[in-house]
Parts: structure tokens; sequence; C-alpha cells
């Protein structure tokens, strides 16, 4: 795809005679159409207005570069708070696993005592 099939292709998308692009971008519709039948190609200064258009990236529109979702990328803040969660989540665990082990040795106290008890009340086996 070239740019001329770039912009033809967003101006339809967005709905947008050539007249209507021409007049946001500042130029003739003649303009417009050469860029579209690959006569001629918009200078810098207008590629950029079309990119804020369009809500594209230059590059886009020049090179046909689709550009990187955000969602790949993770800022700063991202890391910092998937630090801080972890050390919530670790924090966390570590609280869990003393909990089970306080209820283990409870619940093995317990046993160890009744055990003792029933040997006293009833001796030990021969």
């Amino acid at each position: 795809m070239t740019i001329a099939d770039r912009i033809q292709s967003l101006r339809k998308s967005k709905g947008m005679s050539q007249e209507e692009l021409a007049d946001k971008v500042g130029v003739s519709r003649q303009a417009v159409s050469k860029w579209e039948s690959e006569q001629a190609t918009p200078d810098l200064e207008k590629v950029v207005i079309m990119s804020d258009i369009f809500e594209v990236t230059t590059d886009y529109l020049l090179k046909g570069i689709e550009p990187v979702k955000s969602d790949d990328h993770k800022t700063m803040a991202d890391v910092i708070d998937q630090k801080i969660l972890t050390e919530k989540n670790s924090k966390r665990a570590k609280t869990a696993l003393k909990w089970f082990l306080i209820g283990f040795g409870i619940l093995l106290a317990i046993d160890i005592i009744s055990m003792i008890i029933y040997f006293i009340i009833n001796g030990f086996p021969v």
C-alpha cells in the first residue's frame, strides 16, 4: 500500500470528501486528488497535519508502519505497581504460611497431649 492508498483509505474511513480534507489541511482539492493518484506527494508539514486529522502516526502515513500497541509496553508506573502487588502478595503468602504452621502446631500439640492422656489412663501397650 502506498502513501496515496493510505491517504485515500483514511479519508474514506473518516467519511470525508477530498474537498473536506483539503480544507482541513489547507490545500486545494486538486492537491488531495494528486496525492491520491500518486501524481504528487504531500510535504512533511501536510503529512503531520493529516496524521492529526486521521489520528495515526506519521510513520503510518509515510511508510505504512503500524504503531505498537500500548498494551505491549510497560510504563515505569506499571512496573512499580507490579512490584508493589508482588510485595503485598508475598506478605500475604508469608502471613498465610505462618497461620497454617501455627494451626498445624496446635493440632499436633493437641494430638500429643491426647495421646499422653490416653497412655496415662490406659497404660502403655505391652
